[in-house]
């Protein structure tokens, strides 16, 4: 069975330098302010204009699209804000795609839709398929290691986003054009595997270890390939994840609070919970409150009202959707990080 179309992806060096022989001209580049001096001289001698992302909410990106000079093809240099960005002007300007990620933090290169907030809540829309997407070993090494390791958590969501479709399934509250297919969900399962077997190598980013990412990552495309379900990819995983955000207002490290959703998801199904705990302690990233810039109230907080956002919001059927969360639970899961972690101690 024929699950996704693939996108094509290069791994290589000196990638980003080769931009300017081959896209066409001028182009329109989609990065970050922060991120520009890094990059600034690989592209000397390129025509091109420059974007900085500043925001994914819709309203601003098409306020900004209404001042953008006429181009010919757009290139995303970054992470998932500047990769969901260069999607959203490539979809409404119908113009070609070329995406450049540089740290291994989410799976956004790997996607049709474009992530944009839409009155404060998390939307996937649009059409942009990349030309290719390119992967620069050099680029990956150098980037913050928490980037790349932020990316096994577009990987072991596939874990509890089963546990999710499962759930939905038996509980009569499957929708009727995503039915579970145990065939799509063990080929979600073997990604989660990989991670669990590789730690080592992803914590050290060998070569094997960025191809497991990789491989794990390229699966996004399975949402549209699998007939846009998204059930065998996420679940209560990016549930809390959009509840955290939506209290606090906060940006994250996507990685972060979605591997603490599969922890959270994973306590909640009472499946291989200390195993996902683990596998995320071992390749290093660190998914205590505090690390992400917010406390174990922020937490508590955004588990609370999950229930009623999920609902409120109409996302798929989920464990989330039918569990009230207690003081209990949110002490129980504070004190399972901690005993792997240990308390936060500042830095």
């Amino acid at each position: 069975m024929q699950f996704a179309h693939d996108f094509q992806t290069i791994l290589g060096r000196n990638l980003i330098g080769e931009l300017k022989n081959f896209v066409h001209r001028p182009f329109l580049l989609v990065t970050m302010e922060d991120m520009w001096p890094i990059f600034e001289g690989r592209l000397e001698g390129a025509e091109f204009h420059r974007y900085f992302v500043h925001s994914v909410d819709e309203k601003a990106l098409l306020a900004d699209l209404a001042k953008l000079p006429p181009v010919e093809a757009v290139v995303g240099l970054g992470g998932g804000m500047a990769i969901d960005t260069a999607k959203y002007f490539s979809w409404k300007k119908r113009l070609p795609l070329f995406q450049v990620q540089t740290a291994l933090s989410m799976n956004a290169a790997w996607g049709q839709r474009c992530g944009v907030r839409i009155d404060g809540v998390v939307r996937y829309i649009g059409w942009s398929v990349p030309q290719a997407v390119y992967i620069d070993y050099d680029v990956i090494r150098a980037a913050p290691r928490q980037l790349n390791y932020s990316g096994i958590g577009d990987i072991l969501c596939n874990f509890t986003g089963v546990l999710d479709w499962r759930y939905a399934s038996s509980v009569g509250k499957c929708e009727a054009k995503w039915p579970y297919d145990e065939e799509v969900a063990n080929r979600s399962l073997d990604n989660v595997e990989q991670v669990l077997r590789n730690t080592k190598e992803i914590r050290d980013l060998t070569d094997k270890g960025i191809q497991v990412l990789i491989n794990g990552l390229r699966w996004g495309t399975s949402f549209h390939g699998n007939g846009w379900n998204p059930r065998h990819i996420e679940g209560v995983d990016h549930f809390f994840f959009y509840a955290l955000e939506y209290e606090t207002g906060r940006k994250f490290l996507h990685g972060q609070p979605v591997c603490l959703g599969v922890y959270i998801g994973a306590l909640l199904h009472k499946s291989r919970a200390d195993e996902m705990l683990k596998a995320i302690h071992e390749v290093g990233l660190d998914i205590r409150p505090e690390a992400m810039g917010v406390t174990w109230d922020d937490v508590a907080k955004a588990l609370y009202g999950m229930r009623d956002y999920v609902r409120r919001n109409g996302l798929w059927h989920s464990i989330a959707h039918d569990v009230e969360i207690k003081k209990d639970f949110v002490d129980s899961l504070r004190a399972g990080i901690e005993a792997v972690y240990g308390p936060w101690r500042g830095k």
